[in-house]
């Protein structure tokens, strides 16, 4: 069931031993997925609510102990660096040791062995005594209170049990977490050292240490107590954020950790910090899972580790768990490619379906009418519109998405047909056959250009000449002549009329006959046509063009019964219906 390999990779400087761990090696999925990990890997699950994401964490954190089936994770290997000797040399040197010389128990951070139990590190199918050595999950439930106050310890004398002790004896730790929780919240994080019976974290500016002062001085202690607040008095967010810095950069015993929903309780901002954080600071050699909803905590893992990231998506269909990974160095590229970063992409693997639409005003408008009764029925539908600001990043985008499982609809105005290779790309990028559709694209191609050959510049030349004949003086271009000037550059192509009327611009017959035939095809691989030519020719009685465009009729007409948008709500309801009852 769980294979084991040999992994000497960290030592002990004192011991030279090696340093004892265990690393997850493969998983299978319920899909019958087959996932292989390097011991660095940071493995960030995400996908829509009810996916699998936690359940997947928890699954895992079992097989650790205990290595069994479950709902999503059917199997996995594991391996381990170092031999039982190796343990109980770590243990003697960094764990409070408790009970008698012949049996004595190693207690640390989340774990505590009877020395009798050492023995369970060799047994591969039951490892539960000293699994919570290995590995941790910080789950949301308990995340506020992971960084109240840690209990009283003879401090350089007994081992840590708390990632505060960790702060207590290690200045430039303690120095690094408070800088970076000062960086999110503008505040510093400090351990009270005088705790007595407990030793818990206060929250504020620090105290300056005058000379001859340290944090057992009276003097630093009374004005710490006097200007700052305790942790466990503050808000959720700043609990919460404290706790993972504390569990992920100052609990280094662990060789995996499974985090669970690290932006619970956060504002984006810190939830982008807390990301970076953890993946630039976490313990080498050693494993991260996460379940995220927060496309905030993705982008801040990539920029404090792009080159470490794996994005696996999660989607349930029916009792299976579909897998899909974007790799390494996948991910690398698209936090490279500023525009595909910055366009809302990662945003898409958190829902059930991304719609991709070339304009802002564009989502604004498809998304009202899907949002129609009419059209979605009762249930909010959970989808993502997204736009790439023209056509030619759409195809990019899509492959994207579709490279980790997400279902994608393009919505493009018809003129996209105009280019060859852009429409080619787009096609392929939605999985489809180029050759199955270029002679469609080519019959319309023909026709319109035969229609109307382009104008060349001296035409253009010509035309414009004639609107600013006889035009001195300085006074205010006429806004007349700078509406015909724009009318002639948007008829320079002959593709102009094709978008300002739509499918009615092409010549009857057989023409009209190849789009159709071409349209069909493009909506069963999730691309659809704007058969009126852009937005504006679902309601042709407004006169503005774009955001004012949308504004206008969000403003004065109602979608649901204005009988002008009956083509718009029919348009938008069979892709819905396309995208809802699935594609081949």
């Amino acid at each position: 069931m769980t294979q084991e390999a040999s992994n000497v990779t960290e030592l002990d400087a004192s011991t030279r031993r090696v340093r004892p761990a265990l690393f997850f090696e493969s998983i299978t999925f319920s899909d019958g997925t087959i996932l292989t990990f390097d011991q660095d890997d940071i493995v960030v699950f995400v996908g829509p609510n009810n996916a699998g994401k936690s359940a997947t964490l928890r699954e895992l954190e079992s097989w650790v102990g205990f290595p069994r089936p479950g709902v999503v994770i059917t199997s996995a290997t594991t391996r381990k660096a170092g031999t039982v000797d190796d343990l109980r040399a770590f243990l003697e040197q960094n764990s409070q040791k408790s009970g008698n010389a012949e049996s004595p128990h190693y207690g640390g951070i989340g774990y505590n062995i009877n020395e009798r139990n050492l023995h369970y590190f060799d047994q591969v199918g039951d490892r539960r005594p000293v699994a919570p050595f290995f590995a941790r999950r910080l789950p949301t439930e308990t995340r506020i209170k992971d960084s109240d106050a840690a209990p009283a310890i003879a401090l350089f004398q007994s081992p840590p049990t708390h990632p505060i002790h960790m702060l207590l004896m290690d200045k430039n730790l303690t120095a690094d977490i408070s800088a970076k929780f000062r960086h999110a919240f503008g505040q510093d994080l400090t351990p009270f050292r005088a705790g007595g019976s407990s030793f818990p974290l206060y929250v504020g500016t620090k105290p300056v240490l005058k000379t001859g002062m340290d944090e057992l001085s009276r003097e630093f202690i009374e004005e710490l107590q006097r200007t700052n607040v305790l942790l466990d008095n503050q808000g959720d967010g700043m609990r919460s954020f404290a706790a993972v810095l504390l569990h992920v950069l100052a609990a280094r015993t662990h060789s995996i950790q499974f985090l669970d929903e690290p932006e619970a309780f956060l504002h984006p901002p810190q939830a982008r910090l807390l990301g970076k954080y953890i993946a630039e600071s976490r313990r080498e050699e050693s494993q991260l899972f996460i379940a995220t909803h927060s496309a905030d905590i993705l982008d801040g893992l990539i920029e404090g580790g792009s080159s470490k990231v794996r994005i696996i998506r999660l989607r349930r269909d029916g009792k299976v768990n579909r897998v899909k990974e974007l790799g390494k160095d996948q991910t690398q590229a698209i936090s490279k490619d500023t525009l595909t970063h910055f366009s809302r992409v990662f945003d898409g693997i958190f829902f059930e379906h991304v719609i991709i639409c070339e304009s802002d005003a564009d989502c604004m408008f498809y998304q009202s009418i899907l949002s129609l009764r009419s059209i979605s029925s009762d249930r909010r539908p959970d989808v993502l519109f997204v736009h790439t600001a023209g056509k030619h990043r759409m195809a990019k985008l899509a492959d994207t998405l579709r490279a980790l499982d997400v279902p994608v609809s393009v919505v493009a105005d018809i003129d996209v047909l105009n280019e060859e290779n852009t429409f080619k790309r787009l096609i392929e990028s939605l999985g489809g056959n180029w050759p199955d559709i270029r002679s469609h694209w080519k019959a319309i191609s023909d026709a319109v250009i035969s229609q109307r050959p382009p104008l060349n510049a001296g035409q253009v030349t010509s035309m414009i000449a004639k609107e600013i004949d006889g035009m001195t003086g300085v006074g205010e271009f006429p806004s007349d002549k700078e509406n015909n000037i724009k009318r002639i550059f948007k008829t320079i192509s002959p593709w102009s009329a094709l978008k300002q009327s739509g499918r009615m611009a092409l010549p009857s017959g057989e023409v009209t006959r190849q789009f159709d035939q071409l349209h069909e095809k493009c909506a069963v691989l999730g691309l659809w046509m704007v058969p009126v030519g852009e937005i504006e020719g679902f309601c042709r009685s407004i006169g503005s063009h774009g955001p004012g465009f949308v504004e206008k009729v969000l403003e004065e007409r109602n979608l649901e019964t204005d009988e002008e948008l009956k083509e718009a709500r029919d348009f938008v309801r069979k892709l819905w219906e396309r995208a809802t009852h699935g594609r081949p």
